[in-house]
This record gives structure tokens, C-alpha cells and sequence, in this order.
């Protein structure tokens, strides 16, 4: 007779265990992608994704607003991919109210300090804490592809 074998337990998610970033290919597929706020309300559509200028790892999500209204930027781990949408847990009115930028643009430490502020990401913590010690003028988060001139 044949020994079965007992498949291993699913492993359990710690308590404060958080989800794996994604990676920045998950990432660049979300170009175009709606995104919603809370409610369900349509803030804009992807357009594009922000690398640290490092390090290179996918730091903001770049949101077309509308035509005439700009981009803004939330934090990568501030959105959820779902059915082809992501989703932000943000009222559509205070995402608009984030420091603006165009997508094509490089930010500074000081602008991505601006936008830790907005998003309620402390001094010590997250993205404010890595970029905390740059020069204010210092180039921090680059377009994906735009860092190493290779991307």
C-alpha cells in the first residue's frame, strides 16, 4: 500500500505581519488601471510609477487626476490591486488635495517629505524616514526607468 503524504498546513499570517510590497513588474502592469477611492469613486487612472532613485524599488503609484487637474502620488503600499482597478482608502477629495507634479517628473526629498506629509507618514517612519537625511534638492524617487538609465 501506497504511504500517503499529509500536505504541509498553510502557513498563518502574523498577526502584524504586512503583505509583501509588490514588485515593480506588478507595478508597471498597473499603468492605465482606474484607481477608486473610498465609496467607490473614481479618482483617475494610473500613470506611472515612481522608483526610489536607489535602490530602485517601487516607492509611488502616479495618478492622472483628470486632463486638466494634474498628477499626484500616493504610496505604493497605500493602494490595493483588485480586478484590474486599485483601490485607496481615501476620500476622492483629499486625494486631490496632495501635492501635484508631472508624471515625467523626478521628485526631490523635500517634494516626497511633502507628499509623507499629506499621506500621514511620519518623520521616523516609512518612505519620510529613508529620505529624511537626503539634501532637500536631492533627486529621490525617479519615473520607473528613468533610475540606472536602464530600467
Amino acid at each position: 500500500m501506497a504511504e500517503t503524504k499529509k500536505k504541509p498546513a498553510p502557513r498563518k499570517k502574523k498577526k502584524d505581519e504586512k503583505p509583501a510590497p509588490p514588485t515593480l513588474e506588478d507595478a508597471l502592469g498597473w499603468e492605465g488601471w482606474h484607481i477608486d477611492g473610498l465609496g467607490g469613486k473614481s479618482v483617475g487612472r494610473v500613470a506611472g510609477i515612481h522608483v526610489d532613485a536607489e535602490d530602485e524599488e517601487p516607492r509611488w503609484v502616479l495618478i492622472r487626476l483628470g486632463p486638466l487637474a494634474g498628477c499626484t502620488a500616493i504610496p505604493i503600499e497605500h493602494v490595493a490591486p483588485g480586478a484590474g482597478r486599485l483601490w485607496a482608502g481615501y476620500e476622492k477629495e483629499w486625494i486631490k488635495e496632495a501635492p501635484r507634479f508631472r508624471p515625467a517628473e523626478s521628485l526631490t526629498a523635500i517634494q516626497e517629505l511633502e507628499l509623507c506629509a499629506h499621506w500621514g507618514i511620519g518623520e521616523d517612519q516609512g518612505r519620510a524616514a529613508q529620505v529624511g537625511d537626503r539634501e532637500a534638492n536631492e533627486i529621490s524617487a525617479v519615473p520607473a526607468g528613468a533610475a540606472g538609465g536602464d530600467g
